[in-house]
């Protein structure tokens, strides 16, 4: 009888391709570091390269900043995990913006932010009747809903832009955007509870279980008995009620709107949202990723803005990003994908020599 080749050693166990466990995972490598890595390398090139960067005035007003496009993202990231999203927000914040000056003007503080809850959570509950109801694909009616919700902002604000008396510097509804608890942004405190409230949507609620089942799968979903229409007119209003609260934080640093207030808002929200992890084929999102994914977008406005960048060609630099997001998005889901076939039919190592 022959006895075995001892020559040739084995595969040695952590090279085995067969072992997702042992090899550089790089989609969840980039979901739980990649975000926040670019972050602090972003803080730490902005340190040497802007004097004032460290500054508390300066700190503050980048986390003032940072309130209302985080507040809206983190509804956003919440919708695309369902599978959907929402080019409408942009109009929704004009819109809203408007209506809530008028209300100020009429019934004070009071009336002022149940007007923004109520008109937000209206236009989402508007977004979700035409998905759901009048099955409407998502991009077609938030896209158009965009225009027509700027379209009546414009309406209402064409006698001149809607604004906030200087007189008011001392309001209660004024310090909403200018109060500080602790050195730290009311607004930015606002934020990180709504970052709270979605992850205890998600993670502990059967609501947010069924958001998440339904955008990983959403013929399983069906057969588990989970309401598409139902959840994602739920997702689509609380995006809508997430903007009424984002409302109250921008109109009060602004003062003013009409409705050509934040062009281009959605391409920041999305840009966060998907920077943050989110994943434009639904049943994938990170709020961790996308907290850190708006501090970096506000960061990097704040570097821009510091060093006298034109605004057109901030527009360029943050349209380049959402490219760079979008690609490493589909090289995540690339690898996954590989990795998914490397494991299935991969080759196997005997269990026994």
């Amino acid at each position: 009888m022959t006895s075995p080749d001892l020559t040739t050693a084995p595969t040695p166990p952590a090279s085995d391709p067969s072992r997702p466990g042992r090899r550089l995972d790089f989609g969840s490598f980039w979901d739980t570091w990649g975000i926040t890595s670019v972050l602090v390398l972003l803080v730490l090139v902005a340190v040497a390269t802007t004097p004032d960067f460290l500054a508390i005035s300066n700190l503050q007003s980048i986390l003032r900043e940072s309130a209302y496009l985080g507040i809206v993202a983190c509804a956003m990231t919440v919708l695309i995990i369902n599978g959907a999203f929402d080019l409408s927000v942009g109009g929704q914040l004009a819109l809203v913006s408007v209506l809530t000056l008028f209300a100020y003007g009429v019934g004070g503080t009071g009336l002022a932010v149940v007007t923004a809850l109520a008109a937000g959570t209206a236009c989402g509950m508007v977004n979700g009747f035409l998905v759901t109801a009048l099955r409407v694909p998502p991009f077609v009616a938030t896209l158009g809903m965009l225009f027509v919700f700027r379209g009546i902002a414009y309406l209402l604000t064409q006698n001149g832009p809607a604004t906030l008396p200087y007189t008011e510097v001392d309001s209660p509804f004024a310090q909403i955007g200018s109060l500080n608890l602790a050195l730290v942004p009311f607004p930015f405190v606002l934020m990180v509870v709504v970052f709270g409230l979605a992850y205890v949507l998600l993670r502990r609620t059967p609501t947010g279980r069924r958001i998440v089942a339904f955008g990983s799968s959403p013929v399983a979903a069906r057969f588990s008995g989970v309401s598409a229409a139902r959840i994602r007119f739920v997702v689509f209003a609380l995006v809508g009620l997430a903007v009424g609260i984002a409302t109250l934080t921008y109109i009060t640093r602004v003062w003013t709107a009409d409705g050509a207030a934040q062009d281009g808002f959605e391409l920041s929200v999305i840009t966060a949202a998907v920077l943050g992890g989110a994943s434009l084929q639904g049943g994938r999102g990170s709020l961790v990723g996308t907290f850190s994914a708006v501090l970096l977008v506000t960061v990097l406005n704040d570097v821009l803005v510091a060093h006298g960048v034109d605004a057109s060609y901030q527009n360029i630099i943050l349209g380049t990003v959402l490219i760079i997001a979008l690609a490493i998005d589909g090289l995540r889901t690339r690898f996954a994908g590989v990795n998914l076939l490397r494991r299935s039919f991969g080759p196997r190592t005997p269990k026994a020599a």
